[in-house]
């Protein structure tokens, strides 16, 4: 009788991982065929992400290549990263089919909009530091040079660096909607958030100063609108939690 227990849970567990590899293949797939659409865009991909340092960079000065292949995967990387967000409404289906046997009625209910919000909020945190970090942040960096310092920033560098902010930006503004669920589930409320806001601000400038370069004033373009979240999350805890809840039943 174990041993066929045993068997059946084995078969669960095999089952289960098979499914797994053909979601990953299908979302694999999925994302080879965005990329095949983006491609052909690199160059206006390009261009899009090298706007807002062309526009604060000194008359004279360019983005450069060293190396003769750098610039072609640069375009192959940009035109990943697109088709990744491409392809993101396949890539959730797929997620959503694979998890949505194991989920009960009620959370089957709030999977759908917490994942539109997900995706909302990293949007919304990319085109921030796209359009109001970015522009102050060059700005102060290329002001240290001048006179016998002239900035010709290679193109790998600051690929790498752009696209480390966007996404770092973008997953940070996510705390309202990890509170939110964390709220749910009665793991947090709104009063424990208020008590540990001292530490929380602490954390908040430590990871600022983790994805934004060493320097103050990109700092505390990240370390502001995070504390702004960080409240919202409060409002957004006091309004969803059911810890209270929880313990009155």
């Amino acid at each position: 009788m174990v041993e066929k227990r045993n068997l059946q849970k084995e078969a669960t567990v095999l089952e289960h991982l098979e499914e797994l590899r053909y979601r990953l293949i299908l979302i694999i797939v999925g994302i080879i065929i965005a990329l095949c659409i983006t491609y052909p865009f690199s160059k206006n991909l390009l261009h899009i992400l090298i706007s807002p340092l062309l526009i604060t960079l000194p008359k004279g000065s360019h983005i450069v290549f060293t190396g003769l292949t750098e610039a072609f995967w640069m375009r192959v990387q940009i035109s990943l990263v697109a088709a990744v967000f491409l392809s993101s409404p396949w890539s959730f289906l797929q997620t959503w089919l694979f998890v949505k046997p194991g989920l009960k009625i009620e959370e089957r209910r709030i999977a759908i909009p917490l994942i539109t919000s997900l995706t909302v909020f990293f949007i919304s945190g990319a085109f921030f530091a796209y359009k109001l970090v970015f522009p102050y942040a060059f700005k102060f960096l290329l002001s240290y040079g001048g006179g016998e310092l002239m900035p010709l920033p290679g193109i790998k560098q600051y690929i790498s660096f752009a696209l480390k902010l966007i996404f770092a930006f973008g997953i940070v503004f996510e705390m309202p909607i990890v509170s939110f669920f964390l709220s749910r589930l009665g793991l947090i409320d709104a009063k424990t958030l208020i008590k540990k806001a001292d530490y929380a601000i602490l954390i908040i400038f430590i990871v600022a100063a983790i994805f934004t370069p060493p320097d103050v004033f990109t700092q505390l373009l990240m370390a502001g609108p995070l504390i702004l979240l960080y409240g919202l999350s409060i409002v957004v805890a006091a309004i969803f939690s059911t810890r209270k809840r929880k313990i009155y039943e």
